[in-house]
């Protein structure tokens, strides 16, 4: 199990959408998948 998928199925807390992996300025992250803000990034 990857780090960033223990965030998944979490709730952004700007918009209460969900937390998906993904990239953020080119990093791994997990972002909000309805405002794109990342709520962990991996540098």
């Amino acid at each position: 199990m990857h780090l960033l998928d223990s965030f998944d199925d979490d709730v952004c807390t700007y918009c209460e959408g969900d937390l998906v992996t993904g990239s953020y300025k080119d990093n791994d992250a997990v972002v909000c998948a309805d405002c794109g803000t990342p709520a962990v990034q991996l540098w």
